[in-house]
């Protein structure tokens, strides 16, 4: 058996903040929605890829989520939301960090579940990998300097998507 990943759904302090962020920000559509449950989505052939349900019985809890992850096509992408989020008042801490293997974004929705943005690098790293970069570097210095990364880190493993083009999948 071979699971795909479909969606996640999310209990919320305040659905329409939530919703706002998702589909301003990160520009999710809503696909459907009734009193208290909104379900969002970017891929026309997935009805939601995230849902979120207003839980007032939540109180003060912390989020419990981790991350959720979404991966970009290019690295001009994941700059251009890093510098739209970082004058966003409602994402919290964006940080650039780099896997080798991804150069990633990670911030914070308005209830503090955290998110990656990320796009792929051609190169594979031994994991764990995560050190910081910066958005202001062309995409010269930043292929250098993760290349560097991953070297001191460990090998720098050849990787099947070297042939394709660069920051695509």
């Amino acid at each position: 058996m071979t699971l795909s990943w479909s969606h996640a759904f999310v209990n919320v302090k305040n659905l329409k903040r939530m919703v706002s962020f998702y589909t301003d920000a990160l520009g999710f559509r809503i696909s459907d929605q009734t009193e208290g449950i909104a379900f969002l989505s970017q891929l026309d052939d997935e009805h939601h890829q995230i849902a979120f349900k207003e839980d007032a019985n939540q109180g003060n809890e912390p989020s419990r989520v981790g991350h959720f992850a979404f991966r970009v096509d290019s690295l001009d992408e994941v700059k251009n939301l890093y510098t739209e989020l970082s004058a966003n008042e409602d994402a919290g801490k964006v940080v650039p960090i780099t896997h080798g293997n991804t150069w990633s974004i990670y911030f914070h929705d308005p209830e503090r579940n955290g998110i990656e943005v990320f796009c792929d690098t051609p190169w594979d790293a031994v994991q764990p990998l995560a050190e910081p970069w910066d958005p202001k570097m062309s995409r010269v210095e930043l292929e250098k300097y993760t290349k560097d990364l991953i070297s001191q880190h460990g090998d720098l493993k050849a990787n099947p998507r070297e042939h394709v083009e660069f920051g695509r999948v």
